[in-house]
């Protein structure tokens, strides 16, 4: 799968790669981007703690939903995910073969996202064994989803799935608490990804 930024991977898809990993499927994830950009005011995070402390959530949350996952950091800037076909042919030798690329929808209103999405579709025009997929996730609260599977998780993945998320402690309370402008995920979103079910968008 192809996460833009750390998070992306537990908030759109943490219960599915949880049960896809008790039935023997291991996730790969490719993360593209750093997160560094998420409290630009901070004087005691500056961008690089920032990175590194997003890069050490993100792989707390995969052990958690996949301990045998494997995790590939880009490391891009934040808002600078690439979405072209140079990178896209460089990416494509890394995914298995005949598997299912989840990547975040293009509808998404986020730059990130969309840059993904178009890097994925980029990748499967070089893999046509490669099946794709979108994940929403600002895109959960908009209208205008096409063929819309909602993915009901396990009663365990659940779970898994909340204990993921509180990884992400930078961007799911005060951690970085010097940024009052910086990026902290309100209660009730966070109660929404992990009260509903995962989506899925056919290509």
């Amino acid at each position: 799968m192809l996460a833009p930024h750390p998070d992306d991977e537990t908030l759109g898809c943490g219960t599915i790669i949880h049960d896809a990993a008790r039935r023997g499927i291991s996730a790969h994830i490719i993360c593209v981007t750093d997160g560094s950009a998420s409290h630009p005011a901070s004087a005691a995070w500056p961008p690089e703690r920032i990175a590194m402390q997003r890069r050490q959530e993100l792989l707390s949350a995969c052990r958690l939903l996949d301990p045998d996952a494997h995790v590939d950091w880009l490391g891009y800037h934040d808002c600078k995910a690439p979405c072209d076909p140079e990178t896209a042919a460089e990416l494509a030798p890394l995914i298995a073969p005949n598997a299912l690329l989840l990547c975040t929808w293009d509808g998404d209103p986020h730059v990130d996202h969309q840059s993904c999405a178009m890097l994925a579709r980029h990748i499967v025009r070089l893999r046509d064994d490669i099946r794709l997929a979108f994940y929403p996730i600002w895109g959960r609260f908009t209208d205008g989803h096409a063929q819309v599977s909602r993915i009901h998780a396990s009663p365990g993945a659940k779970e898994i799935k909340r204990q993921a998320l509180s990884c992400h402690a930078s961007q799911m309370t005060p951690l970085i608490a010097d940024d009052p402008t910086g990026f902290v995920m309100s209660q009730e979103h966070q109660q929404h990804f992990l009260a509903h079910p995962e989506m899925i968008i056919a290509a």
